[in-house]
């Protein structure tokens, strides 16, 4: 049985309790609520392991979940999202929508770049610049963006095709840089932002250290340094925990959970997340052109075996393409049925009734990805379909899923970061995105029109249409929605976990 997952409103209140859980009681507080002394600002250095590290650090290239860790401490955002995916004030002090097609934003004043330059609207306009240039995260959310200025100094305003209720959740995605730099690739290799943090040292698929930005605008970070810490061998991970090489480990795998729990100086939380994992075909390319192909390939899964052998509690099964901790990832009504005799009978009827041979790929940084991978390629080897798995860095992988994409079929994890299904169904599934070869007229009018509607019970029969046409297209498969496993020493206080995993470590400090 596939246990329920929380709604928003359950992950409000989960967020919560585990923010009070982590940070003790009052300002000496440890994370189990004895008490404890906060240590001197020299010891406060801090190493969070986290689940794979960066081959990058631009934000305007891809949002993986380094990337964003990094992002979210070193930038600002116009706003950001609450608990509740709710928009709150960050650069912007304030904002309007003058009319349905038009948001005006008043911007903060006294705000500077950690090298002393001045924050303006300018900068905004620039960064705007770079994300469209790019037409790559974002472009499928941003092409309803048909202008935007720079009033003056403190006002940017900016214009869309159509009402679009859903934009300011996707400008919480766009990270602030500098207007003389924006459009520099070297800049953005090693940026500079307005957050609490400055990148001090980077080494790809290693590290990442972040040094207190001393001139934040903001309240400034507890922490001294923090480090995003790669480490690949899973026991390696859990040995770093025990012997203070790391304070926090992200992404505790099901079988050290008990070992986890058992350490009497370290708090395990999970809560549900945002991220997921999923299987897309390359629609426009044989045998995958043919839904009856996708389908049957869907009907030889075993999913919830493969999930409760190799996952256990630290993931579920799902139907949907986005999960359903997010606003409108609902599951669709007329998903398969685990049904390897129907998907032979379906392959059949495709003209494969002796089967076919093919690849899939994924990104060795994605840990336990083989062996989730190894069974599912022998549940379709029980079908005739012989599969060969493909592991790649994480630069190759990420080039071969850019649009268009180059594979036949791929495993990937993804983040619904706003909390909301437009990111990810928008992104990702209309024609315009032209990632995986698919394109149904149909689905792109009601994605529009859930996009446009601002009440959100209106939209909620928008998604599970939407849902129901992607369970018949089958342009890709929803395998499993993590949990977020994260194992802290109870010296550790203020770590807020979110369902994006996007930490804010600024309140974060250490205590004896």
């Amino acid at each position: 049985m596939v246990r329920s997952r929380k709604g928003l409103a359950g992950l409000a209140a989960a967020a919560t309790a585990l923010a009070l859980a982590l940070a003790g009681c009052g300002s000496g507080g440890s994370g189990d609520g004895t008490s404890g002394t906060r240590l001197s600002d020299d010891q406060q250095n801090l190493t969070y392991v986290l689940n794979y590290g960066c081959t990058s650090l631009d934000p305007t290239e891809n949002f993986d979940n380094c990337r964003m860790q990094m992002s979210t401490n070193v930038f600002d955002t116009l706003v950001t999202l609450d608990s509740k995916s709710q928009p709150q004030p960050k650069l912007a002090s304030s904002w309007t929508w003058t009319d349905p097609t038009t948001l005006q934003f008043k911007l903060r004043t006294g705000v500077t770049f950690s090298d002393g330059t001045p924050f303006t609207s300018a900068d905004v306009k620039a960064t705007f610049d770079r994300y469209i240039a790019m037409k790559s995260v974002l472009a499928t959310q941003l092409a309803v963006v048909s202008s935007y200025t720079a009033d003056d100094p403190t006002t940017f305003t900016i214009r869309t095709s159509a009402p679009t209720g859903t934009l300011l959740g996707v400008l919480s995605m766009i990270f602030i840089g500098q207007e003389a730099h924006a459009s520099e690739d070297s800049y953005w290799a090693k940026p500079i932002g307005t957050g609490p943090f400055v990148i001090s040292d980077f080494v790809a698929n290693d590290h990442i250290t972040l040094t207190r930005n001393d001139t934040y605008w903001g309240t400034k970070a507890n922490l001294k340094t923090l480090t995003f810490k790669v480490v690949t061998d899973t026991n390696a991970r859990i040995t770093a925990l025990a012997n203070g090489g790391a304070q926090v480990v992200a992404g505790v795998t099901n079988d050290q959970i008990p070992t986890v729990r058992e350490m009497s100086d370290v708090t395990f939380s999970q809560i549900p997340s945002y991220t997921y994992t999923f299987l897309w075909f390359q629609n426009n390319r044989a045998p995958f052109n043919d839904v009856k192909v996708r389908k049957a390939l869907w009907q030889a899964l075993d999913q919830e075996k493969i999930v409760k052998a190799l996952l256990g509690e630290t993931a579920d099964t799902m139907t949907a393409l986005c999960p359903s901790a997010a606003f409108g990832c609902v599951s669709p009504t007329n998903a398969p049925k685990h049904d390897p005799e129907g998907a032979k009978k379906l392959l059949a009827e495709a003209g494969y009734p002796n089967g076919f041979s093919t690849t899939i790929d994924y990104s060795v940084a994605n840990t336990g990805y083989d062996q989730i991978i190894a069974a599912m390629i022998s549940d379709w080897k029980a079908i005739g379909v012989t599969v060969a798995p493909k592991s790649d860095d994480q630069a190759t992988f990420l080039k071969n899923i850019a649009s268009p994409g180059d594979f036949d079929m791929i495993v990937n994890s993804n983040l619904t970061t706003t909390g909301d299904a437009d990111f990810t169904l928008n992104r990702l599934y209309p024609c315009s995105a032209k990632r995986l070869g698919y394109c149904n007229a149909e689905l792109d009018a009601l994605l529009a029109k859930a996009r446009q509607t601002t009440d959100l019970e209106q939209r909620k029969p928008l998604y599970q249409q939407i849902a129901n046409i992607l369970a018949e297209d089958v342009p890709g498969i929803g395998l499993f929605e993590n949990n977020i496993n994260v194992a802290a020493k109870k010296t550790v206080q203020g770590l807020n976990l979110t369902p994006t995993e996007n930490y804010d470590w600024s309140t974060v400090y250490l205590t004896s």
